[in-house]
């Protein structure tokens, strides 16, 4: 299957939302956290989107199956060259992951770094 969701608006469109309505941040005073906040929704919606791509119904990862395969991206930093991926790994629900960022598969993983990078390193 041929991910086509390469833009923010898109992976909104994709999810039914709209994207002119962002979580509240005016309460937060350090203008660096709104951003992050924002950030990581478009962030959380663009992966959702993904995840569900070409799917009948949403992928929603089960912590309970040990069967069910959840990747996710590892970034590396160099002070050469900045923010890179490191790799996409591969685990089962007993590993030490974090359970939100997880893609449905390795090719999503990697996708997402190659369309979103800029995004991505802006909260990492």
């Amino acid at each position: 299957m041929e991910l086509t969701i390469n833009t923010i608006e898109k992976a909104f469109i994709a999810e039914g939302l709209d994207i002119t309505l962002m979580p509240g941040v005016d309460h937060l005073q350090n203008e660096s956290d709104k951003l992050s906040v924002i950030n990581n929704y478009k962030l959380d919606v663009i992966i959702r989107a993904l995840n569900n791509e070409g799917e009948e119904k949403p992928w929603v990862p089960d912590y309970s199956d040990r069967e069910q395969y959840k990747y996710e991206n590892w970034y590396e930093y160099s002070p050469s060259s900045g923010w890179s991926l490191y790799g996409v790994g591969h685990w089962h629900a007993h590993t030490h992951c974090g359970s939100r960022r997880v893609f449905r598969t390795r090719a999503i993983g990697r996708y997402f770094w190659e369309h979103f990078s800029d995004l991505i390193k802006t909260v990492l």
